[in-house]
């Protein structure tokens, strides 16, 4: 039972190497960074992020 416990960890090690992760124990699945920008509204001055091209938070574009 403890050699099928070693087999098992060194299967999972293999695998998580072909998916591209630094070691077995890393949860850094994507390193990738974010799409989403910071936005500073321009009529409220609340920061929100994004990835669209909006000048003005979703409260602030309801208003106008």
């Amino acid at each position: 039972m403890v050699k099928e416990v070693d087999e098992d960890k060194v299967f999972e090690q293999k695998l998580k190497g072909k998916m591209g992760w630094k070691c077995s124990c890393s949860l850094d699945i994507v390193d990738k960074e974010c799409s989403l920008k910071q936005i500073i509204c321009k009529g409220c001055g609340k920061s929100f992020k994004t990835n669209s091209d909006k000048e003005y938070c979703f409260d602030c574009d309801k208003k106008r």
